[in-house]
Order: C-alpha cells, then structure tokens, then sequence
C-alpha cells in the first residue's frame, strides 16, 4: 500500500477504498479508477467531481497487484484490494499507529505521516518535468493553481530561464523556414 501512495499520489482514504473492480491492469495504459474513500470507517465518494479520476500505474504496480491477485483466487471484484488481518477494511488509525509509526521512527523520519507519500509523489513528478495540469489532474486537485500553491515550492529556480529566440526559430533542417 505505502508503494502504491508514494507512486500514485493517492490519498491514504482514497487507497484504502480501491477495490479489485477499480483496477484496470491489462490495457495499454494500466490505471486505477478513483470513485471512493473511505474516512473515519465511512464508505464516501470522493470530496469534489475532481476527486473521480483515473491514476496510471507504473508496470511495477502492475505486477504487484496481479501478483497479489493471485494470491488471493477467492477474491471479488467488489472486494477491497487491502485488508486488514481479520479480513475487514484497513482502519488508518491502526495502521498509522501500528505499521507507519514504528516505521518511520526506525528510519528518523518521525514527522513523516501518510501525506509525506503524496509530496513524495508530487515532489517527484516535478522532479521530472511533469505537465502541472497533469499532475494536479493525478492528484485530484481542482485547479493546476492549487498544486502550484501547494506544490510550487519545489520547483527549480525562481527565475525562468533565457530563452535564444535565435536558437528557438532557426530551421531545424534545410527544408524549414524559420518564423516571421
């Protein structure tokens, strides 16, 4: 579960709701279909119409979750893909208190709670060059100003920068003209 928060940017109520129906794995863009959550026990539908989305898995989500798929043949579509030891739906607070916190003490990252996998992923895609539209798409946020709020100062450098307008409208091969 904490692999898939850190590489998909869900929210931890949103992860504990993914039931086996929402993954779609064999396509050629695998993806999770957010359409719940599941808050303080409650079954909910996402907060904002923003909230409904499709998150793309990367192949290693992929093959943990056929993997896990296989391990489980009496599984339903309609059952939740995580689980608790007795069988019922994950609560947070237990496994914040009983898996995150002993884990995250171990390795001196005290402050780290379920939301440091959403700025991991966030911080990462930004990292990387994402699209801001896409990626406060990924997240769910209903606006790219709102992940550029929350996320913006992660960005490199404050400045943007030089742009060789020469270099940028020079013919790219014999045949092309540049622009007036």
């Amino acid at each position: 579960m904490f692999m898939l928060l850190a590489s998909s940017g869900l929210r931890i109520s949103e992860a504990v709701g993914v039931r086996w129906r929402d993954l779609y794995l064999d396509t050629d863009r695998p993806y999770l279909r957010v359409r719940r959550a599941i808050v303080h026990g409650r079954l909910e539908p996402p907060k904002t119409k923003h909230g409904r989305r499709k998150v793309p898995l990367s192949p290693t989500m992929v093959l943990l979750f056929k993997f896990e798929r296989a391990c489980s043949p009496d599984a339903q579509d309609e059952d939740l893909v995580f689980l608790s030891k007795t069988g019922t739906a994950i609560d947070t607070d237990n496994l914040r208190n009983r898996v995150l916190k002993p884990a995250v003490k171990a390795v001196g990252a005290d402050w780290a709670g379920f939301h440091a996998f959403r700025h991991t992923f966030a911080s990462l895609q930004i990292a990387n060059g994402a699209n801001l539209l896409q990626l406060s798409r990924a997240l769910g946020h209903h606006s790219p100003a709102f992940t550029l709020a929350v996320y913006g100062h992660l960005l490199a450098n404050e400045e943007a920068p030089a742009l060789d307008l020469e270099q940028e409208l020079a013919p790219r091969d014999a045949h092309e003209r540049p622009a007036a």
